[in-house]
């Protein structure tokens, strides 16, 4: 005689769906866009109140005057205006600048990275020296006691007959201030680079480093075939955080006269008095290039903003010289 099938056992209770503590916190759609609306509000009064001038505001207000600060007519050709050059010169240096801080920040971080006490222990000190000075200290100090001194005995003229480098570089009597721009950049934001390079590589798991150990890898071909690689995709979102701070940064060289955006900012506003215009264009053109650098956080658009920022410095260089002929 065969025993009775078991009665069936009652189905588990249903799970409690998680309380979400924070739901109170979240505005709805319609908060959002309210919330939107009055930013954007109180973001276009001060605009309307310079431009309209509603309030019988005594300073002259003159729109046209910042387009004539970056570009005009003259003879027939478009040239850039002094605002324009500025513009050009701080894509200058900023391009040019990104080539030493990659090079400075991958060699702190590899030395950041090394099992090696001594090499750790160089690499975090001059990340600390470099991280802790302000940057304008550290100009001063390049400019005028190191880069400074070496670069204004080389003989810049040979550039000016390099037919593409002619247009990437300043002229030869300022080429000084700008190799000690580009090295004071460089090492600054070299020591934040390498940071950057050793977190990329600490957020690879140890397992692939045993992996490549066990296949006959050395430390250097692992790291270069394996690991960077892979730390990649974790560096490119604070690298574009980073370069937008080297373009902020670069503002800064303007106290050893380098013909950057600001310095041409602020002898344009001192000898037109066209304050408000000029420093309105200023910020907008730093906001626009920063957004830009953030908009292409991936590799390959920040391959494209580099190729399209040395397009813009030699057409708009060229057109200084030769100009746009109808």
């Amino acid at each position: 005689m065969t025993a009775a099938n078991p009665a069936p056992s009652a189905l588990p209770p249903a799970k409690a769906r998680p309380v979400d503590a924070y739901a109170y916190m979240r505005p709805s759609p319609i908060g959002r866009i309210a919330v939107d609306a009055v930013v954007l509000l109180l973001l276009a009064v001060p605009l309307a109140a310079m431009v309209l001038r509603p309030w019988g505001v005594s300073t002259p207000w003159e729109p046209d005057a910042l387009l004539r600060a970056f570009f005009r007519w003259e003879g027939g050709a478009l040239k850039p205006g002094p605002l324009g050059i500025g513009l050009i010169n701080t894509l200058r240096l900023s391009l040019w600048s990104l080539i030493p801080a990659g090079c400075v920040g991958l060699a702190l971080g590899l030395l950041r990275s090394s099992p090696l006490p001594a090499r750790r222990f160089i690499g975090g000190r001059l990340v600390e020296l470099f991280r802790n000075l302000p940057p304008l200290v550290l100009v001063f100090i390049i400019h005028y006691f190191l880069t400074g001194a070496l670069a204004a005995r080389v003989d810049w003229n040979g550039t000016a007959g390099i037919p593409f480098l002619s247009y990437l570089l300043p002229e030869p009597s300022r080429m000084p201030a700008f190799v000690s721009a580009v090295v004071t950049l460089g090492l600054y934001e070299g020591a934040y680079v390498g940071e950057i390079v050793r977190a990329g590589i600490s957020c690879v798991p140890a397992g692939q480093w045993e992996a490549a150990g066990s296949l006959g890898f050395s430390r250097l071909a692992a790291l270069r075939l394996i690991i960077l690689p892979q730390a990649v995709r974790f560096m490119v979102p604070p690298l574009t955080g980073q370069a937008a701070s080297l373009i902020k940064d670069s503002a800064i060289m303007s106290v050893i006269s380098v013909q950057e955006l600001t310095f041409q900012g602020m002898e344009y506003s001192a000898s037109t008095g066209l304050t408000g215009e000029v420093w309105i264009g200023v910020t907008l053109c730093y906001l626009l290039l920063c957004l830009a650098v953030s908009f292409v956080g991936g590799v390959r658009g920040v391959v494209w903003l580099v190729l399209c920022s040395w397009f813009v410095c030699f057409f708009f260089f060229f057109q200084a010289e030769d100009g746009i002929r109808d």
